[in-house]
């Protein structure tokens, strides 16, 4: 009788563990915002539109570590919304300075900072680019005029060299006329 009971009781709980899922753990209540961070760059892109879709969720319903935690998805490189422009802008809203540790606990408080401090280097770093991007297209645009210019002069020249061609025959001709 004792073996069938714990036959069943073995069953149960293979039956339990079995209609068990795994979920990803998140925090809660208390946001460690550089665990957070590390634990979304190891989610895949379904996953990622999962948790944004969440905190999207979140911020409607006025959970407080939803903007972070949007801010975060947006920086991060891989993700279907990464814009390190949205993610600055939604970052300057928050009082950061001086750095108040009422909003955020000290060591959130450097990554927030941190996390600034990075989007502003990206931030410059997009805009010299762009400057560049920008600096080629003229210089491609001067460049394709010149080339069209060479084009045209090159057409002269060898209108040029054909009428030369054609002088040089015409004062053979006379020259063998006058002998």
């Amino acid at each position: 009788m004792n073996i069938i009971v714990n036959l069943i009781s073995a069953l149960i709980l293979a039956l339990l563990l079995s209609a068990c899922q795994h979920l990803p753990i998140t925090p809660q209540s208390s946001v460690d915002f550089s665990q957070y961070y590390l634990w979304i760059k190891t989610l895949n892109e379904q996953e990622l539109t999962a948790e944004i879709s969440r905190q999207q969720h979140n911020q409607s319903v006025g959970n407080s570590y939803a903007d972070m935690q949007l801010i975060m998805l947006y920086s991060l490189p891989k993700s279907p919304i990464h814009n390190p422009y949205t993610a600055k802008a939604q970052l300057n809203e928050y009082q950061l300075e001086p750095y108040n540790t009422a909003t955020f606990n000290p060591k959130d408080l450097a990554f927030v900072v941190m996390l600034k401090d990075q989007l502003n280097q990206q931030l410059l770093i997009l805009n010299e680019m762009n400057n560049y991007r920008s600096a080629y297209q003229q210089a491609k645009v001067v460049i394709d005029q010149q080339d069209a210019k060479i084009n045209q002069y090159q057409q002269i020249i060898d209108q040029l060299n054909k009428k030369i061609t054609q002088l040089k025959k015409i004062e053979q001709t006379i020259t063998e006329r006058g002998q």
